[in-house]
């Protein structure tokens, strides 16, 4: 126990330091008994004042003591960091198709309109199944790939009814 810590006013900490250099320290004035100490065995810092016996310096005067211990014991560690801490069980939530990849295809390639509420209903699947309303999610799913069909099946209407009326053209002609 002979490796000592101690604390500028300025909250630098300083150590390890023999017992002794801590002793010359006091006794040349670049330590007070305000200044904090610690050492192996201590439960928090100390004020000089407070440690002198065990240093086997003269008692000091009171001086003021500083306003916060100085950051990180080397040799301490925190009790809440200690204490063992219960896991944290989420509960799984069913998966919920979002058909984001159909939507955004819809809307590249076939009828636009119809391809952005696609995508307006895809990406709010995965937003309410995380808030936990997997209804929601599961109405939201179903709607995102009804919005995606129609938009494909649209491109196959207007498409089927060019080859109509070009059918009903050269059939006239």
């Amino acid at each position: 126990m002979d490796s000592w810590y101690y604390a500028t006013a300025d909250r630098q900490r300083h150590g390890p330091v023999q017992a002794e250099q801590l002793r010359a320290l006091a006794r040349d004035g670049a330590i007070d008994a305000g200044t904090l100490v610690w050492r192996e065995g201590f439960e928090q810092w100390r004020t000089l004042a407070d440690a002198a016996a065990e240093l086997g310096i003269a008692p000091l005067p009171a001086a003021t003591l500083p306003s916060a211990p100085p950051p990180h014991d080397p040799y301490r560690v925190a009790p809440a960091a200690v204490a063992p801490q219960a896991p944290v069980f989420r509960p799984q939530v069913e998966f919920v198709p979002n058909h984001l990849v159909w939507a955004i295809l819809s809307t590249l390639f076939c009828c636009w309109p119809l391809g952005v509420v696609a995508i307006v209903y895809a990406t709010r699947v995965d937003a309410r199944r995380a808030g936990g309303d997997v209804a929601g999610a599961w109405d939201a799913s179903r709607k995102a790939r009804l919005w995606a069909m129609w938009s494909a099946l649209s491109v196959l209407i207007l498409f089927a009814g060019i080859m109509l009326l070009a059918a009903i053209d050269g059939a006239f002609k």
